[in-house]
């Protein structure tokens, strides 16, 4: 009975050391913004991602092919975003072409913490085996 307990106290301790570093590097590691985006019940609901930026263009990934909020851009294309505590408004356009750039730009920006997401996802957020969809984001005027 001893040696059950303690292996489910290791499990237990691994399981939170895991959500400790994968928090930590996520919202320790650089810049994070809130997106707030619409909800299939039109409700909207706020997620907090990292942004990058280059030329004058800014880029978020959060969500695949299936996600409502990605596939409703085509017709709602206005997002919002809390930057630097402001809260803004922007047009959305998906852009699976800067996948390889907003890649690129997210490692450079991120550096140690996104080699850990992507080390403790097994993979799944690095380029090559990416399902993500990044969003090109410019101001709303």
């Amino acid at each position: 009975m001893k040696i059950f307990f303690k292996i489910i106290s290791i499990l237990v301790s691994i399981s939170i050391l895991y959500i400790a570093i994968m928090f930590s590097a996520s919202e320790l590691g650089g810049e994070v913004v809130t997106l707030i985006r619409a909800e299939p019940d039109g409700r909207s609901k706020e997620v907090r991602v990292w942004i990058v930026d280059a030329k004058e263009q800014s880029w978020i990934e959060h969500g695949d092919r299936q996600s409502y909020w990605i596939n409703q851009l085509t017709e709602k294309s206005e997002v919002s975003l809390v930057r630097e505590g402001k809260e803004e408004k922007y047009i959305a356009v998906s852009d699976v072409n800067s996948h390889d750039l907003y890649h690129e730009l997210r490692s450079q920006k991120y550096g140690i913490s996104s080699k850990i997401i992507d080390i403790l996802s097994f993979g799944q957020v690095k380029k090559d085996n990416c399902n993500g969809i990044p969003v090109k984001v410019k101001k709303k005027i």
